[in-house]
């Protein structure tokens, strides 16, 4: 028994090591999080077994006698530091904060979009996604956004669904498909693709909350935005006239055909938006086909509004429907 115990305390460290490591230098990986918390549990019960066999050694060595007063010591000591670099890792500061900061994640913060804590999302059927957005603000509405896409559809499409002002400019990402979140060249039905080449016209409003063009330099004219994940709450409060723009962008891989005969990328991405008034007596909005995202939009993010030679991409969506919850 202590021989199996030795040995699946050495196969849960290596899956530790193994998954923490990747998460250390790799975006974020669903799969690795459910390895990494199963070794940590498989190894919590074998080093309670372990330490249950051990409690005699342990008893012995706390005991007050001769040659046990240094080690007592030591072991206070160990405690001191032990407790100290927990509590630079709750405070975040060094050496802590140095180690975090050679992080992927820290490295790239400005490039990986989290949605807000009050949004929600889900897949009641395999072709449906439920976006629900709540709001902190008192005398306020919620949002939902259902996107319903044909049934016979083999390969879903990448989507982005974000809220912007009547001008044009980003107020708060809702959704981003999990793939595209973390990277800003992330693998794309197993290739790695550019996120600006995939939904280029959410990734050009980004550029104003992450301050970080889709070419990957910093933007003189924008700079990060600490609360974009709260910035919609103010358009959602009643009695003020608000108004916003939704806007849902989709792309879906290996659809080229001759107007568009990249393999990989194939048609362009395309965008639904609608007028969202939150007093408005009528709770429910269709969102229209507005434009997409081909010919330049890639470099400048401008809607385009010729369809000649799109085809299959116009038949992605079933039925796109938001409502303001009163």
């Amino acid at each position: 028994m202590r021989h199996l115990v030795n040995f699946g305390l050495l196969f849960s460290f290596l899956a530790l090591a193994i998954t923490g490591g990747w998460a250390y230098f790799r975006p974020f990986s669903l799969t690795a999080t459910q390895v990494h918390l199963l070794a940590g549990f498989i190894t919590l019960a074998l080093v309670a077994l372990h330490l249950s066999a051990r409690l005699p050694y342990f008893r012995n060595r706390t005991k007050k006698g001769h040659g046990r007063d240094g080690f007592r010591k030591q072991l206070l000591i160990l405690l001191i530091l032990f407790g100290g670099l927990l509590y630079a890792a709750v405070e975040n500061i060094p050496p802590v904060s140095w180690l975090i900061d050679g992080s992927y994640e820290s490295r790239n913060r400005a490039e990986i979009v989290r949605s807000s804590s009050l949004a929600a999302f889900s897949k009641p059927a395999p072709h449906r996604k439920l976006i629900i957005r709540d709001c902190r603000e008192k005398n306020s509405s919620g949002l939902s956004v259902l996107l319903h896409f044909p049934e016979n559809l083999k390969t879903m499409p990448s989507v982005a669904v974000w809220a912007e002002s009547t001008t044009g400019s980003m107020i708060e990402t809702l959704y981003l498909e999990q793939s595209l979140a973390y990277s800003p060249t992330p693998l794309w039905e197993d290739y790695q693709t550019e996120r600006h080449h995939i939904l280029p016209l959410w990734r050009h409003r980004y550029t104003l909350i992450s301050g970080i063009a889709p070419s990957g330099d910093a933007d003189s004219t924008s700079g990060a935005t600490q609360s974009h994940q709260y910035a919609l709450d103010p358009y959602l409060v009643k009695g003020q006239e608000k108004e916003f723009v939704l806007c849902v962008e989709i792309n879906a891989p290996f659809d080229s055909n001759p107007s568009f005969p990249d393999k990989l990328l194939g048609q362009p991405s395309l965008i639904y938006t609608c007028l969202i008034e939150v007093d408005r007596d009528d709770p429910y909005y269709l969102l229209e086909l507005t434009g997409h995202g081909g010919g330049d939009a890639i470099e400048t993010g401008n809607f385009q509004y010729d369809f000649d030679g799109i085809g299959s991409a116009l038949h992605l969506r079933d039925l796109f429907l938001t409502k303001v919850e009163k």
